[in-house]
């Protein structure tokens, strides 16, 4: 599928009982089990929401999120393995809260980083690294930056490669594009036009493939690392915008051209063919 069909089809999905990407239950009790893991689905489908235009409706249903996933973290919930759900659930927890304040609480993005540093002390990557374990780690160095915690993130990459030169190039992982950032945030290492740049190509192939396998929040992490590097103030919502950025103007579908502010072109009818 086109990403400007599935563009199309997110803001499609919308119906009088609930709105989403899939499907958020306007009423009803509280999920018997796994409350926190239903509270990550729903923000996921928020993201979605947002990023159609649709801030007003899917907007109401944070409170109730940031609820339900305070609840998983405080009962200790477990799907899987505890560690990395806890990860999960903490760092979406300071997501939520940013969305519905425009505020970064610095203090919960922390709380993820004591679970996050828990999964690193069993890895060993002295045996490689593969394309996801890159992709992991790159997620662990957003973390680290939404913390302010760039030393630790630094210490952390060098453990794996080494304290060796870094430059910036048009063909980096995901792990590299984020030590970038990092290293900017950090000691202001590289100018923004310089990082945007480099990371450029990278964030135009993989954005759109968060986008549409259904790993929305993945995405903005991204989205709010490079908009929080940049000498303007965003909120929530204009942040998830500049996903359109990254991806072709013919991907982009009409509505979305509106919603940006960019001029669509006047469909003529057939009788604007005729001269009379």
């Amino acid at each position: 599928m086109k990403l400007k069909d599935e563009i199309s089809r997110t803001r499609e999905t919308k119906s009088k009982n609930g709105f989403s990407y899939c499907y958020i239950q306007r009423k009803g009790d509280k999920p018997e089990g796994y409350i926190g893991n239903t509270g990550m689905t729903d923000l996921t489908r928020v993201v979605y929401g947002y990023s159609v235009g649709y801030k007003s409706l899917y907007e109401p249903f944070l409170p109730r999120i940031i609820e339900w996933i305070s609840e998983g973290i405080e009962n200790n919930e477990v799907s899987g393995e505890l560690a990395f759900h806890q990860r999960d659930l903490t760092s979406e927890l300071a997501l939520a809260n940013w969305m519905k304040t425009g505020k970064n609480d610095i203090n919960l993005w922390k709380n993820a980083l004591v679970w996050q540093e828990e999964l690193h002390s069993r890895e060993d990557y002295s045996k490689g690294i593969s394309r996801d374990d890159k992709e992991i780690i790159a997620l662990s160095i957003i973390r680290y930056i939404q913390a302010q915690e760039y030393e630790k993130a630094i210490q952390f990459y060098q453990s794996i490669y080494g304290d060796k030169p870094f430059k910036l190039n048009s063909n980096m992982s995901s792990l590299k594009v984020a030590y970038a950032y990092c290293l900017h945030f950090y000691e202001n290492k590289f100018t923004v036009e310089q990082l945007e740049k480099a990371a450029g190509p990278f964030l135009e192939k993989w954005l759109p493939i968060l986008y549409t396998k259904g790993r929305s929040t993945e995405m903005l992490y991204w989205l709010k690392t490079v908009c929080d590097a940049r000498e303007k103030e965003y909120t929530p919502e204009e942040v998830i915008y500049t996903f359109y950025e990254y991806i072709p103007e013919e991907e982009k579908p009409d509505f979305v051209k509106e919603l940006l502010g960019e001029k669509v072109p006047e469909k003529k009818s057939f009788f604007s063919f005729f001269k009379w």
